[in-house]
């Protein structure tokens, strides 16, 4: 009788573990990514704009602040924000939030 319980108890812990995991992941919105040009970077504030073009020659501006785990990369090589350059082409790859953009991996083209 006592097995059954801790198992019936494991079970339920686990359960609820994997319920909050799937609600941290889905909240965190869906992640973007487009080819664009570096309109704006900001080492004090470790942010980065990029203009994306976009269906019918409208710009869609992407800017924000690093993640803390972004990746920057240039030529096949881990790089920091100072290493690009205003007006070099990029794959940016963001993740909305309630007021902004955070950069989640910044690549030259």
């Amino acid at each position: 009788m006592k097995t059954s319980t801790y198992i019936t108890a494991m079970a339920g812990a686990i359960l609820i573990t994997l319920c909050l995991l799937g609600a941290q992941s889905w909240s965190a919105g869906p992640v973007y990514q487009m080819k664009g040009e570096v309109a704006a970077i900001d080492l004090e504030y470790n942010t980065v704009v990029v203009e994306v073009p976009v269906k019918g020659g409208q710009m869609l501006t992407v800017g924000g602040p690093l993640s803390s785990e972004a990746l920057l990369q240039k030529g096949g090589k881990k790089v920091g924000l100072a290493d690009f350059k205003v007006g070099e082409q990029v794959w940016v790859k963001w993740r909305l939030t309630d007021k902004t953009h955070v950069i989640l991996f910044l690549k030259a083209a």
